[in-house]
Protein backbone atom coordinates (compact mmCIF):
# COMPACT_ATOMS: atom_id res chain seq x y z
CA UNK A 1 0.00 0.00 0.00
CA UNK A 2 2.77 2.28 0.83
CA UNK A 3 4.68 1.80 -2.23
CA UNK A 4 1.22 2.43 -4.43
CA UNK A 5 0.75 5.32 -2.61
CA UNK A 6 4.32 6.34 -3.75
CA UNK A 7 3.99 5.78 -7.31
CA UNK A 8 0.61 7.36 -7.41
CA UNK A 9 2.53 10.73 -5.98
CA UNK A 10 5.02 10.67 -7.57
CA UNK A 11 3.39 10.50 -10.86
CA UNK A 12 1.07 13.61 -9.81
CA UNK A 13 3.66 15.79 -9.25
CA UNK A 14 5.73 15.12 -12.88
CA UNK A 15 2.11 15.15 -14.58
CA UNK A 16 1.09 18.18 -12.76
CA UNK A 17 3.02 20.26 -14.52
CA UNK A 18 1.67 22.24 -17.81
CA UNK A 19 3.99 21.85 -20.90
CA UNK A 20 6.70 24.57 -20.31
CA UNK A 21 9.26 26.16 -23.61
CA UNK A 22 11.47 23.32 -24.50
CA UNK A 23 11.59 21.56 -27.68
CA UNK A 24 10.73 17.84 -26.40
CA UNK A 25 10.46 16.44 -22.98
CA UNK A 26 8.03 14.45 -21.22
CA UNK A 27 5.41 17.25 -20.20
CA UNK A 28 5.51 17.62 -24.48
CA UNK A 29 7.01 20.96 -26.58
CA UNK A 30 7.73 22.94 -29.97
CA UNK A 31 10.21 20.84 -32.04
CA UNK A 32 11.24 23.09 -35.08
CA UNK A 33 12.02 20.92 -38.20
CA UNK A 34 12.77 22.67 -41.62
CA UNK A 35 11.00 21.41 -44.79
CA UNK A 36 13.26 23.43 -47.40
CA UNK A 37 15.56 26.25 -47.24
CA UNK A 38 12.38 28.60 -46.24
CA UNK A 39 9.48 26.55 -45.04
CA UNK A 40 9.51 25.42 -41.74
CA UNK A 41 7.53 23.29 -39.71
CA UNK A 42 6.37 23.41 -35.84
CA UNK A 43 5.66 20.18 -34.60
CA UNK A 44 3.87 20.94 -30.58
CA UNK A 45 2.85 18.53 -28.20
CA UNK A 46 1.16 19.60 -24.60
CA UNK A 47 -0.04 17.61 -22.28
CA UNK A 48 -3.49 17.48 -20.29
CA UNK A 49 -2.63 20.35 -18.31
CA UNK A 50 -1.59 22.81 -21.56
CA UNK A 51 -4.61 24.75 -23.18
CA UNK A 52 -4.43 25.34 -27.00
CA UNK A 53 -3.79 28.80 -26.13
CA UNK A 54 -0.84 28.28 -24.52
CA UNK A 55 0.28 25.96 -27.01
CA UNK A 56 0.02 27.77 -30.25
CA UNK A 57 1.91 30.82 -28.75
CA UNK A 58 4.72 28.79 -27.79
CA UNK A 59 4.71 26.93 -31.15
CA UNK A 60 4.94 30.60 -33.08
CA UNK A 61 7.00 31.48 -30.27
CA UNK A 62 9.56 28.95 -31.41
CA UNK A 63 8.97 29.69 -34.92
CA UNK A 64 9.51 33.64 -34.74
CA UNK A 65 13.30 32.59 -32.41
CA UNK A 66 13.89 29.66 -35.14
CA UNK A 67 13.80 32.50 -38.02
CA UNK A 68 15.42 34.82 -36.06
CA UNK A 69 18.22 32.33 -35.89
CA UNK A 70 17.87 31.50 -39.45
CA UNK A 71 18.35 35.59 -40.22
CA UNK A 72 14.73 35.71 -41.38
CA UNK A 73 12.85 38.53 -40.39
CA UNK A 74 8.94 38.12 -41.12
CA UNK A 75 6.76 34.44 -41.55
CA UNK A 76 3.62 33.28 -42.57
CA UNK A 77 1.11 30.67 -41.45
CA UNK A 78 0.62 28.32 -44.91
CA UNK A 79 -0.61 25.08 -43.47
CA UNK A 80 -1.90 23.93 -40.05
CA UNK A 81 -3.07 20.07 -38.54
CA UNK A 82 -4.66 19.65 -35.19
CA UNK A 83 -3.13 16.66 -34.25
CA UNK A 84 -4.42 17.04 -30.51
CA UNK A 85 -5.91 13.41 -28.64
CA UNK A 86 -8.31 12.73 -26.07
CA UNK A 87 -8.28 10.05 -23.83
CA UNK A 88 -10.02 8.41 -20.53
CA UNK A 89 -7.90 8.42 -17.44
CA UNK A 90 -8.65 6.67 -14.71
CA UNK A 91 -7.74 6.80 -11.36
CA UNK A 92 -7.86 4.35 -8.41
CA UNK A 93 -10.92 3.15 -6.69
CA UNK A 94 -11.92 3.71 -3.46
CA UNK A 95 -13.99 1.46 -1.13
CA UNK A 96 -16.24 2.69 1.93
CA UNK A 97 -17.52 -0.42 3.88
CA UNK A 98 -19.79 0.33 6.73
CA UNK A 99 -20.59 -2.05 9.01
CA UNK A 100 -23.67 -2.18 11.64
CA UNK A 101 -24.76 -4.39 13.92
CA UNK A 102 -26.38 -5.66 17.26
CA UNK A 103 -27.31 -8.67 19.86
CA UNK A 104 -31.42 -9.95 19.01
CA UNK A 105 -33.04 -12.16 20.94
CA UNK A 106 -32.06 -14.59 18.17
CA UNK A 107 -28.39 -13.07 18.30
CA UNK A 108 -25.78 -10.83 16.48
CA UNK A 109 -27.06 -9.52 13.36
CA UNK A 110 -25.25 -7.28 10.85
CA UNK A 111 -25.42 -5.45 7.89
CA UNK A 112 -22.63 -4.27 5.27
CA UNK A 113 -22.79 -1.57 2.76
CA UNK A 114 -19.79 -1.23 -0.02
CA UNK A 115 -19.81 1.96 -2.00
CA UNK A 116 -17.22 2.32 -5.00
CA UNK A 117 -16.16 4.93 -6.31
CA UNK A 118 -14.50 4.73 -9.92
CA UNK A 119 -12.87 8.31 -10.46
CA UNK A 120 -12.92 8.46 -14.80
CA UNK A 121 -11.71 11.92 -16.54
CA UNK A 122 -11.60 12.76 -20.20
CA UNK A 123 -8.18 14.39 -20.52
CA UNK A 124 -7.27 16.86 -23.99
CA UNK A 125 -3.98 16.67 -25.05
CA UNK A 126 -3.35 19.71 -27.56
CA UNK A 127 -1.28 19.20 -30.51
CA UNK A 128 -0.50 21.31 -33.64
CA UNK A 129 1.62 20.90 -36.54
CA UNK A 130 2.25 24.43 -38.04
CA UNK A 131 3.95 25.35 -41.48
CA UNK A 132 5.48 28.69 -41.87
CA UNK A 133 7.18 30.21 -45.13
CA UNK A 134 10.05 32.72 -43.82
CA UNK A 135 10.98 35.94 -45.43
CA UNK A 136 14.53 38.19 -45.34
CA UNK A 137 11.32 41.36 -45.72
CA UNK A 138 8.04 41.65 -46.26
CA UNK A 139 7.21 40.80 -50.05
CA UNK A 140 5.59 43.16 -52.38
CA UNK A 141 1.75 43.72 -51.70
CA UNK A 142 1.98 42.15 -48.53
CA UNK A 143 -1.14 43.34 -46.45
CA UNK A 144 -0.55 44.57 -42.36
CA UNK A 145 -1.53 41.57 -40.05
CA UNK A 146 -0.85 39.28 -42.27
CA UNK A 147 3.11 38.46 -41.81
CA UNK A 148 4.24 37.96 -38.41
CA UNK A 149 7.18 40.09 -37.23
CA UNK A 150 9.68 37.48 -35.83
CA UNK A 151 11.96 39.99 -33.95
CA UNK A 152 8.20 41.47 -32.39
CA UNK A 153 6.87 38.06 -31.59
CA UNK A 154 10.40 36.79 -29.74
CA UNK A 155 10.09 40.01 -27.76
CA UNK A 156 6.86 40.05 -26.45
CA UNK A 157 6.35 36.27 -25.73
CA UNK A 158 10.03 35.11 -25.06
CA UNK A 159 10.04 37.09 -21.63
CA UNK A 160 7.17 35.04 -20.51
CA UNK A 161 9.30 31.63 -21.39
CA UNK A 162 12.59 32.18 -22.16
CA UNK A 163 14.60 31.62 -19.21
CA UNK A 164 17.61 33.87 -19.17
CA UNK A 165 15.68 36.11 -21.73
CA UNK A 166 17.43 38.44 -23.72
CA UNK A 167 15.29 41.40 -26.11
CA UNK A 168 16.44 41.16 -30.13
CA UNK A 169 17.11 44.05 -32.11
CA UNK A 170 16.05 43.70 -35.57
CA UNK A 171 18.99 44.32 -38.08
CA UNK A 172 18.64 47.78 -39.88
Amino acid sequence: MKIATIIVAGTLVLTGCATGYQTSGFTGGQMPKWRSANVLEIQAAGNGYTSSSKLNKMALLRAAETAIEANYRYFIEVGSENTGSSSTVTMPSTETTTYTGGYTSTGYASTSTTTFNNNSYNVYKPGANLVYEMYDELPEGARPGQFYDAYEIYNRLGKKWIKKFKPKTPPV
